[in-house]
């Protein structure tokens, strides 16, 4: 099953694919990126109906009419649609993209979940829509504190998931999420010529590391905001690339990727604003006075998607009940005065200059640069500056993108640092540099590794012209940019991480497996065993009754994505003393179908007899919530 769910899957993807590609008379490369954006709008639509499953009939329905389509066209016609896949199918940019995602799906697919962000969410969440075949029910989120974190990603690790039916594999998420992040990458190789074995194998590698120049998180883990990074900088590339394109390609392709932005995390919202500034910036650079004013509506069309998807997301959240402590915490900030500047201003703003101007961006040294985020950040503008002085843009809009790139760069660092003595100022790790470097690092991604795409793309497009010189070898006329890009890679790249997240985790796997078990002590395991009556084909929240001996929000997350798809909420009481009618309530504003108290020397009777049919509650039984005429009532689920 799981090799024909693979197949159908594979055979899917290219048919829709290659009919784009024919259709816009553009490459594969350029294609795989449209057709991931289009399949996480599918399959967010098909998780709204509960029926993310239904993409297998698609799937299969669109390799059936696509066969029948050309067997329908007359013999020279077929031929000629056979001819042109072919050709597409050999581009050198689409075989130097198919041997990576190969080596990265074979190479990650041992890959287990390690990262605590993972733990606490992205896996979790995506565990959960494994097993519910779509979004949890009201109030059924897995993360309740997480609840309205956006799930573009989650979806496309969903699809590699499912392809086995019958175990949850972490692994497979992981390819997901690997293939999500390249095929954003990929278009920079749209010029590619020549078939060179060692130099498509560079160039593959080259992309692999790329994103370790200023970013380590997603070798490790889900790192929602590489995602954004690789969205956001294939769309700075895309709205340069006009020329040969068909508007609807060009328009739609730019439309589909701020769409999907804002559904890869919140905070997308503002790179979408960023992507529109630059659009609507780059078009005034370009285009005469009149083509402008006809510009502006499709300018409007490429804003309003990400209103529609992002806006559609924030709906359905307020229909659920899903909202994450960081929106909470943001909206008190802006209308209420319960929270205030951090009293570690001063000592958040060292950490933050020493980190930004000293502290290397991947912690372990390259072979000959070690970039900091002011160093990149100064990066960025030079070659900005060189590129327009060589002419490969012209002047007036390569000074657009330098006043672009050094603003957006320094409003959204200004971004960071503001949340830190903000909504994060109880994160007392980020006084110091050491920690600090790691959340600059983390969320300045769609800054530095976006711009760096988007920059690398437009060298690898624009600055073949020096190379094309007669007296050039072959070889540097057809790969003279290339090798300039694999050279600045492995100057700067984190090799280790990049060869640990590829290949170098499995001497770990044993270790993290054994250190999450571990987090699940014998309270938990027998928790776990209860409540494995409810099944994992429904939604279901359980109210979860902690002793009040000590703190345990370490357990919990992990004992969350133990339990998932069922939904867990904590409540630390001492039974002793507490009083029924408030018990009642916490229960009630748990908004849970179930209870569970877990084992304990108070006597949990003088609590929650009284609610019992039989008249004794029992510690370590699961029991249903049945609301009775306005009256809570404990029904017992041991034996059933």
């Amino acid at each position: 099953m799981f090799s024909f769910m693979v197949v159908l899957h594979i055979c899917f993807v290219l048919v829709c694919m290659l009919w784009l590609a024919g259709c816009f008379k553009v490459s594969l490369t350029e294609t795989m990126p449209v057709f991931l954006c289009m399949l996480v709008l599918v399959l967010y639509g098909l998780a709204m109906l509960r029926h993310l499953s239904w993409i297998d009939w698609i799937a299969g329905i669109t390799i059936a009419g696509s066969v029948a389509v050309v067997l329908s066209r007359k013999q020279e016609e077929r031929r000629k649609i056979l001819r042109t896949w072919l050709d597409k199918m050999t581009e050198p940019s689409f075989l130097a993209a198919v041997f990576l995602l190969l080596v990265v799906a074979l190479c990650t697919s041992e890959k287990v979940v390690t990262w605590w962000d993972d733990i606490n969410f992205w896996a979790a969440d995506v565990k959960s829509l494994y097993y519910l075949d779509g979004f949890a029910g009201k109030y059924m989120n897995v993360a309740p504190e997480f609840g309205d974190y956006p799930p573009g990603g989650q979806l496309i690790k969903w699809w590699f998931l499912h392809f086995d039916s019958l175990d949850f594999q972490e692994g497979l998420a992981f390819v997901g999420y690997y293939v999500m992040n390249l095929a954003f990458l990929f278009p920079v190789l749209r010029r590619l010529k020549g078939r060179n074995p060692l130099v498509l194998f560079l160039l593959a590698a080259a992309l692999w590391f790329f994103p370790s120049i200023a970013e380590v998180y997603g070798y490790d883990g889900f790192c929602a905001d590489l995602t954004m990074a690789c969205i956001y900088g294939g769309f700075l590339l895309a709205v340069t690339d006009k020329a040969g394109k068909k508007e609807l390609f060009y328009y739609g392709r730019l439309a589909l990727y701020l769409g999907v932005l804002v559904l890869i995390k919140s905070i997308g919202f503002v790179w979408a604003l960023f992507g529109l500034i630059f659009l609507a910036l780059y078009q005034c650079s370009v285009l005469q006075e009149t083509r402008r004013r006809m510009a502006l509506w499709k300018l409007a069309f490429v804003a309003v998607t990400p209103l529609f998807t992002g806006g559609s997301w924030m709906f359905f959240c307020l229909l659920m009940r899903r909202i994450t402590k960081t929106t909470s915490t943001a909206v008190k900030y802006m209308t209420t005065d319960e929270y205030g500047i951090s009293g570690y201003t001063g000592e958040f703003a060292s950490a933050f200059l020493k980190a930004f101007a000293g502290f290397p961006l991947h912690k372990e040294r390259s072979i000959a640069v070690d970039l900091t985020p002011l160093g990149l950040y100064l990066c960025i503008c030079l070659v900005v500056v060189l590129f327009y002085k060589i002419q490969i843009f012209p002047a007036k809009t390569g000074k657009i993108i330098l006043w672009f790139s050094m603003l957006s760069g320094a409003v959204f660092y200004g971004v960071i640092f503001l949340a830190h003595i903000t909504i994060f100022a109880t994160e007392t790790q980020y006084l110091e540099p050491s920690g600090m470097i790691s959340s600059i690092e983390r969320y300045g991604a769609p800054f530095t590794i976006g711009t760096t795409i988007f920059l690398a793309g437009v060298w690898l497009e624009r600055g073949m012209c020096f190379f094309e010189k007669d007296s050039m070898p072959g070889f540097l006329k057809n790969y003279g940019t290339y090798l300039c890009f694999i050279l600045f890679v492995a100057l700067t790249a984190g090799y280790h991480v990049g060869y640990y997240g590829l290949v170098g985790y499995r001497t770990d796997v044993g270790v993290r497996l054994q250190e999450r078990a571990d987090m699940i002590g014998e309270d938990e395991r027998a928790f776990l065993d209860t409540i494995q009556i409810l099944g994992t084909d429904c939604s279901a929240r359980v109210c979860y009754i902690r002793r009040g001996d000590a703190p345990r929000w370490v357990n919990n997350s992990y004992l969350g994505y133990e339990a998932s798809p069922v939904s867990v909420v904590y409540r630390s009481v001492n039974l002793d003393d507490a009083p029924t009618d408030w018990m009642i309530e916490e229960i009630r504003t748990s908004h849970a179908g179930y209870l569970y108290a877990e084992q304990t020397d108070a006597d949990a009777g003088a609590v929650f007899d009284t609610l019992t049919d039989s008249g004794v509650f029992s510690c370590g039984v699961l029991y249903r919530l049945v609301e009775d005429g306005g009256t809570l009532r404990l029904e017992s689920l041991e034996g059933k």
